[in-house]
């Protein structure tokens, strides 16, 4: 089995980040409302760096960077963020690389942050993505009706959320 693991984002990881940003399936699934440049990737990269509220990571497969992880509004007080995660090169996705980056995003956030939800929001026609979450302790938590423009149409969203085993 390959290895996938996370490492913090870094700038050398801008150049990829952007060019899936223009990456229409990427681009479409995130719900991009501005127009992607390599200056805004990196200035993300520098401000996530710096930010306690954002802990973002680069998808390495094997060695090789695929995608990245964003875990942001980091609310220590609640003990809960939002998860964001999109597999970039398109000859690794539907090969389990989402979910074992979501398996490790979750040790992140229950482990190392020591948070007790992790939430995010997907528009209901993404079924590979819901299955991944599903798949890794995720529970549809509410619906937003017609909140995702996709493809000029409004699609519901759905909310999300994953607990912290309970030892």
């Amino acid at each position: 089995m390959t290895t996938v693991r996370l490492v913090p984002l870094a700038a050398e990881h801008a150049a990829a980040m952007y060019g899936w940003m223009l990456d229409s399936v990427v681009a479409k699934n995130l719900g991009l409302r501005s127009e992607p440049s390599l200056e805004k990737s990196a200035a993300f990269i520098a401000r996530a760096a710096t930010d306690v509220t954002i802990a973002a990571r680069a998808i390495l497969l094997e060695d090789r960077h695929v995608g990245n992880v964003v875990l942001d509004q980091i609310d220590r007080h609640a003990r809960k963020t939002r998860l964001s995660i999109y597999v970039g090169e398109d000859d690794t996705r539907g090969k389990g690389v989402g979910k074992r980056a979501l398996e490790e995003a979750l040790r992140l956030a229950f482990g190392e942050l020591g948070l007790n939800k992790v939430w995010l929001t997907v528009h209901a026609r993404n079924a590979r993505a819901i299955a991944a979450y599903v798949a890794v302790g995720f529970q549809v938590e509410g619906v937003h009706r017609q909140e995702f423009l996709l493809d000029g149409v409004l699609v519901d969203e759905l909310y999300m959320g994953c607990l912290a085993p309970q030892m």
